[in-house]
């Protein structure tokens, strides 16, 4: 984890192609590919999937999941559809306890082109974000939450808070909220009490609270101005912004997270998912993701070619980078069944 926070903190159709939403259609692709939806997954369609499906003379499908458990859902059941997924790092340790992850190939990438622990032996990464503040501009102009302990502080900063309907995230947020510095919220969280503390630091903004459960509705409530304020998806954030929310980005202690690709075990195309997987990791065609959408790549060649005005809209440009801390994703690994359980838990009682 230290080399990857030191890696971000210096970082500076044709018709052959076709391509659908989450509706499944009857037409056998060569793969189907899985990611999270919304202006994220229209990024990586136009900027990596179609391209590199062109070079390979593929066609794929496409679907859309928000949960690792889907794909695990259809392991179980003997009945997989899809071949690629889309993970967070963190969800990588729990996908491989249930065992639903084809083990790839160890060539499938160099990766000394990648950010340390963006790849393993199941899965290559494929974008890097941050989950921050970011406030209505409308409501507070220039002088709206600057930290977390004021994202907490209904008094000074009345108004409905947009929050991801579970514990990735927002365990950290409430940890920050409780006084502790960023260098040491995962100590803080390993311990029992921290956790339970964290919980109820959560619980506190239940009354204030829109939970939202995708990246998609996450952009569109804030374009829609139905929220003041939101801990979320620097690139959905800055999606709802391009088009017109009056929004300003706090990068303050913004928690730096990975998503990546992995072949579900089952996949009925697995060959062709593991070359679409290595086609698709080429910094010749993640480069342009910015282009549509602002998100960076763990891919070091890509980011070399970004500029600075493309730059200071990813979360790892080095100004960015230097008001962040890494996601630990050992953490999530061993405490993130159990967290969501408990964040759940949590939601539904009074």
């Amino acid at each position: 984890m230290k080399q990857v926070t030191r890696y971000f903190a210096a970082m500076v159709f044709s018709s052959a192609v076709l391509t659908v939403g989450p509706v499944a259609i009857a037409h056998a692709a060569d793969v189907v590919i899985v990611a999270n939806g919304g202006a994220t997954q229209d990024a990586e369609r136009k900027a990596v999937w179609e391209p590199a499906a062109k070079a390979l003379g593929f066609t794929f499908d496409e679907d859309t999941s928000q949960s690792w458990t889907e794909g695990k859902a259809q392991v179980d059941a003997g009945a997989v559809t899809w071949d690629i997924v889309s993970l967070n790092m963190g969800e990588v340790p729990l996908a491989l306890k249930a065992d639903i992850l084809s083990k790839l190939p160890a060539d499938i990438v160099d990766r000394n082109d990648f950010v340390a622990g963006s790849v393993n032996d199941y899965c290559v990464g494929n974008t890097v974000f941050s989950t921050l503040i970011a406030y209505s501009t409308a409501k507070f102009g220039d002088k709206g939450p600057t930290n977390f302990v004021d994202f907490w502080d209904v008094k000074k900063f009345p108004g409905k808070r947009l929050m991801f309907k579970g514990p990735r995230g927002n365990m950290e947020a409430a940890a920050l909220a409780l006084g502790h510095p960023r260098t040491e919220v995962y100590k803080f969280l390993s311990t029992e009490e921290g956790r339970k503390a964290a919980l109820d630091k959560i619980a506190e903004l239940k009354p204030y609270a829109v939970w939202f459960d995708s990246g998609a509705q996450s952009t569109q409530l804030v374009r829609d101005g139905e929220i003041d304020m939101i801990y979320g998806w620097n690139g959905r954030i800055i999606a709802a912004i391009d088009a017109g929310a009056p929004f300003k980005i706090n990068y303050k202690d913004s928690l730096l997270d990975i998503d990546c690709y992995a072949v579900l075990k089952g996949a009925p195309n697995v060959d062709n998912a593991i070359k679409f997987v290595k086609e698709i990791s080429k910094a010749e065609y993640v480069k342009d993701l910015p282009k549509y959408i602002a998100y960076g790549s763990p891919n070091l060649k890509a980011n070399a070619s970004y500029d600075e005005k493309t730059l200071d809209r990813l979360t790892t440009s080095p100004q960015n980078a230097a008001e962040a801390y890494t996601t630990d994703f050992d953490f999530w690994g061993k405490y993130g069944t159990t967290l969501s359980e408990a964040f759940d838990h949590m939601l539904a009682s009074n």
